[in-house]
């Protein structure tokens, strides 16, 4: 059997996207997620993942919202991915933000995109639960940026090492 050490240290090895899912009610929340993914280009779906003990979690298990924003980050809001990875509580990032048009979760125009889902289904997945969310919106903000990226537990970018991001 792989121990939780190992199994981190290899997976670390897949360069990832950054995105923040935000989530509308009152107040509005965010959390920092890797594992985001397409699923379905018909109906337009896509899924992310999010731990057991997290708040946005608990929040779309109970109901309190039933839909999401997913903000594909650009190398320069590697403050934005810190920040809701509670990795420091500087400053409030929702300040910047507007509403998404079909659930009102936060979307940051600095993005490089984003989607703003419904949701669709859920599946527990041992100590996570997937949530698919479908699309009702999609925009993107800018897209000859370039994306930030995590790999090997540094932040970086496809053109850039990660003291750059």
């Amino acid at each position: 059997m792989v121990d939780g050490e190992q199994f981190r240290a290899v997976l670390g090895q897949f360069a990832t996207g950054v995105t923040v899912v935000t989530l509308p009610g009152d107040p509005p929340h965010g959390i920092t997620v890797s594992a985001f993914a397409s699923l379905s280009v018909d109906p337009p779906l896509v899924l992310v993942s999010l731990d057991h003990d997290t708040d946005a979690h608990r929040r779309l298990a109970d109901g309190d919202d039933d839909g999401f924003a997913v903000n594909i980050l650009a190398r320069g809001q590697r403050h934005l991915g810190e920040f809701f990875a509670g990795m420091t509580d500087d400053g409030d990032p929702f300040a910047e933000a507007s509403d998404a048009p079909a659930t009102g979760a936060p979307v940051f125009e600095d993005d490089l995109a984003y989607v703003d889902c419904t949701l669709y289904d859920s599946f527990q997945a041992g100590d996570h639960t997937v949530y698919v969310g479908h699309v009702e919106a999609a925009e993107l903000f800018n897209p000859d940026a370039e994306p930030l990226t995590y790999h090997r537990g540094e932040w970086g970018t496809t053109a850039a090492s990660a003291d750059d991001a």
